[in-house]
């Protein structure tokens, strides 16, 4: 049996690669892995773009980029940079010139339905094309409403694109209550976010998907002149109507297309099974608080002592599973404490600026420190941290820039802690887990806390309690600088690190003096620093989770074909025939 199954994967393998090396060998070599428009509406509804490519050219002579249907709108101010060569600007364009003729210029080609914004390739290789062109009148005018509707990524590129980023601002916040909705089979959103609109493809963009936009402004948004006679609903059924598609003969190439996907299609289709089964497995778990419960009384005994052994991790895990800590994140502070206690960072004060020096709060981490932390967990933060600073001083700023980028690496590393303690309390038996199999392939799991795990929450919930009311505790004990400090950490894991910080800076200046790193500015600055890292990750966990919670418009994420009559787009246009000697990466 295992013979006929390698001989089996060895066939579709071959066949895999015959089609693969099929489609090379016929595909073009130019290539697009991203553009990014920056469009910036002034006051009168004219449109300042900023367009940004990155490309890999191995023929032809130019790119350009075509708008149809202009209306009373022209394409003014085009300017042109290859990284810092900026081009010389032509007052006509020659599309049969060669490519050296075309090199360091760039202008605007007027065809009979609109007009191409073109420039030279100027040298084969990858490049970043930076191109900066005005849209007058971008914005119009209704009956009843202003509008801005345009297809920015036409239909019909010669080249797929890696991945496209439209944003469009305006000099005041764009309201999340402004109607928005996308068009064009692009997979992506468009919607609102944080007082711009932000329209984005799902991963690459074939050759027959395009993006268009349409916005619903109130009137008097903009001081537009371009008027259009009609209501927005006009507009808005154009779009929902759909456009004419065309039809082609299917080129080899796609027909080699499909039969990779048939092929691929049918070498996974016993590993995806498999994999569904899987999911169905480990999605039927189930934690149950035993026979106590999961609710704690609000007023549960103080507890003066720390709990859970003074690991860290597992009050996290018990803190989080029975509601004591409100958020998961507030770990990350608390470990950071727990470093300067135990002394594998320091914090240090770094002047900024040239003439006017303002101190900045940073972290100053040595990677050789490393080896003196035992959990697994905790490790890979120290690393996150020290990759975030790139040379051991992390600042602020860093580390929030770090998350924005890496949110998905910061974000589920609280699930993982998370994952591994809930295995180490079933070692230790605070936990108890029973599997059963049904139908001999869906594998269901049961968790049980203990009553000695329910103790551990009664001990972390008296402490938090013990904590915030300290100061209306008329018998409290005298408390040892190693215990103070240990407050602070839990303090900061539950969230109340700020108030129980402030009580102990007024009740023990001695104790303050005495500790290796206690000042309120330090818990202050850990506190920020974790909390706008994280702040960071979550604005930037997924555009589609944001866009899945935007209410106006379109519902925030793009429509199936649609946008018909839209400016820059294709309102029963000719198709254009290529030419020979002309490169085009965009073919309208």
């Amino acid at each position: 049996m295992k013979i006929k199954v390698k001989i089996i994967s060895i066939f579709f393998i071959a066949i895999l690669a015959y089609i693969i090396l099929s489609l090379c060998n016929t595909s073009q070599a130019n290539s697009i892995s991203k553009i990014s428009m920056d469009i910036y509406v002034d006051n009168n509804g004219n449109a300042q773009i900023t367009e940004v490519w990155n490309c890999n050219a191995t023929s032809g002579t130019e790119v350009y980029h075509p708008y149809y249907n202009l209306g009373n709108s022209k394409v003014t101010d085009l300017t042109v940079f290859d990284n810092n060569v900026k081009y010389t600007t032509l007052s006509s364009w020659n599309t049969s010139g060669s490519l050296d003729s075309k090199a360091n210029k760039c202008g605007i080609n007027m065809i009979s339905n609109g007009l191409e914004i073109c420039w030279g390739i100027s040298s084969y290789g990858t490049h970043t094309y930076t191109v900066k062109y005005t849209i007058t009148n971008f914005v119009s005018e209704l009956n009843d409403s202003q509008m801005i509707y345009w297809t920015l990524i036409p239909y019909k590129f010669s080249n797929a694109i890696g991945s496209v980023y439209i944003k469009i601002h305006t000099n005041s916040y764009i309201e999340d209550t402004i109607d928005v909705w996308g068009y064009g089979n692009y997979g992506g959103t468009a919607y609102v976010y944080d007082g711009y609109i932000e329209m984005q493809s799902k991963g690459s963009l074939n050759t027959d998907e395009y993006m268009t936009i349409l916005v619903k402004f109130p009137l008097g948004t903009f001081k537009t002149t371009n008027k259009l006679d009609h209501n927005f609903e006009y507009y808005y059924n154009l779009a929902e109507e759909g456009t004419e598609h065309y039809s082609e003969e299917i080129s080899p190439k796609k027909n080699m297309l499909g039969l990779l996907v048939i092929y691929f299609a049918m070498y996974i289709v016993l590993y995806l099974f498999i994999a569904f089964i899987k999911k169905i497995s480990s999605s039927k778990s189930t934690f149950n608080f035993g026979k106590q419960g999961k609710h704690i009384p609000k007023n549960v005994p103080y507890y003066r002592d720390i709990p859970c052994d003074k690991d860290i991790f597992k009050a996290y895990y018990i803190g989080h599973q029975y509601g004591i800590i409100k958020s998961k994140t507030d770990i990350l502070g608390a470990i950071i404490l727990k470093w300067l206690k135990d002394s594998l960072i320091k914090l240090e004060q770094k002047e900024k600026g040239n003439i006017f020096k303002k101190e900045n709060t940073v972290i100053v981490l040595n990677e050789t420190d490393t080896d003196n932390i035992t959990n697994e967990d905790e490790k890979r933060l120290f690393n996150m941290l020290l990759e975030a600073s790139n040379d051991g001083i992390l600042e602020n700023k860093e580390f929030e820039k770090w998350c924005k980028k890496s949110y998905y690496r910061i974000l589920s590393w609280f699930d993982s802690i998370i994952s591994s303690q809930k295995k180490e309390l079933i070692k230790e038996g605070l936990i108890i887990l029973e599997e059963k199999v049904s139908f001999k392939i869906i594998k269901t799991k049961r968790y049980t806390a203990t009553p000695e795990l329910k103790e551990e929450a009664i001990k972390l919930a008296g402490l938090k309690r013990y904590l915030l009311n300290y100061t209306l505790i008329s018998e409290r004990e005298p408390i040892e600088v190693q215990l103070f400090e240990e407050y602070l950490i839990y303090a900061q894991m539950m969230g109340i690190a700020k108030k129980v910080a402030k009580q102990f800076k007024n009740l023990y200046p001695e104790l303050i003096e005495t500790s290796n790193f206690y000042s309120y500015d330090n818990i202050t600055f850990i506190n920020l620093c974790a909390s706008h890292g994280i702040s960071k990750a979550y604005s930037s966990q997924n555009a589609e989770s944001r866009a899945s919670s935007y209410s106006s418009g379109g519902g925030g994420f793009s429509s199936r074909g649609g946008g018909g009559g839209s400016r820059g787009g294709r309102w029963k246009r000719r198709r254009i025939p290529l030419k020979y000697e002309r490169y085009v990466i965009i073919k309208g």
